[in-house]
């Protein structure tokens, strides 16, 4: 699994950004997912697909609707063809800019999950297919920039925040807070940097474990739980999406790329290779 952090820059003065994608069967990486410092809500305008979050996937159609918080990592597999999106992303900030607990209390369904929570809602729903319409004009209004358009989008943002108040009602007051995921992804980024810029070079269990001021024995444990394998089981699939995009764009030999990605051990690349992929490296110089 290969994470990354989004960086979408957002206006400080107005931290929030309506944005329409379509995204493309062609550019399927069950294994890529991203996180960001921002909430967001994303709207299926047409097409299938699904969303993997927390170790589940939502299969998604025309009118659903899927939430994220700031550190949940996630990612998209399309099917058949393409699948249009509208995405909503906004800040604490254009929430909640004053301290007030009353405007925090709008950010719960991000905040505080229950037992039963599910990052998707359905366009079947009655509130599903009341934000989809808000979401939609939220679009127009993005779109024609019309004299107050920016208090319009708000005053939607909230009414939507309002309905999933309504939708998770039940489940927000036994839910475990956003605080601990977000110290959690927080305390592990220096890794993510790391490994995204030095993936050549050396990477022990232990170096890692210095960078982040823990443990050995611990940082191992606390990956796991966080990530979903161990720490070595993601540098390896990290290296060999690597090695996938030097084979897929230059005609050098498997050998030299593996190396070049950080793999000294040919055999064990093999090994890794096939246990991530299925397929031998060889097969994507065939294609």
């Amino acid at each position: 699994m290969h994470i990354v952090r989004d960086r979408v820059p957002l206006n400080p003065q107005y931290p929030c950004m309506f944005s329409s994608h379509i995204l493309e069967e062609a550019d399927n990486r069950e294994d890529s997912f991203h996180w960001h410092s921002y909430f967001e809500i994303t709207y299926v305008r047409s097409g299938t697909g699904a969303y993997l979050v927390n170790g589940q996937k939502y299969e998604m159609q025309d009118g659903d609707i899927i939430i994220f918080n700031n550190v949940e990592p996630h990612g998209w597999l399309v099917k058949d063809g393409h699948m249009e999106v509208d995405v909503i992303i906004f800040s604490t900030e254009f929430i909640a800019d004053h301290g007030d607990s009353y405007e925090y209390e709008f950010l719960n369904p991000f905040i505080e999950r229950g037992s039963n929570f599910q990052n998707c809602i359905s366009g079947a729903d009655n509130n599903g297919r009341e934000i989809g319409r808000i979401i939609q004009e939220i679009g127009e209004e993005w779109a024609n920039k019309e004299a107050g358009y920016r208090l319009f989008i708000k005053s939607d943002v909230l009414r939507i925040l309002t309905l999933l108040l309504r939708y998770y009602q039940k489940d927000v007051s036994s839910g475990e807070l956003l605080k601990e995921k977000k110290a959690a992804m927080k305390r592990l980024e220096e890794v993510f940097r790391r490994i995204e810029a030095d993936y050549s070079e050396k990477l022990t269990l232990e170096d890692m474990a210095k960078s982040v001021y823990m443990s050995p024995n611990y940082f191992s444990s606390y990956f796991r739980r966080i990530v979903g394998k161990s720490f070595s089981e993601y540098l390896s699939e990290f290296r060999i999406r690597k090695v996938e995009e030097q084979l897929e764009k230059t005609g050098r030999s498997v050998t030299e790329i593996a190396m070049e990605c950080g793999f000294r051990n040919m055999s064990n690349f093999y090994r890794q290779y096939k246990k991530a992929t299925g397929s031998k490296p060889g097969d994507i110089k065939k294609k």
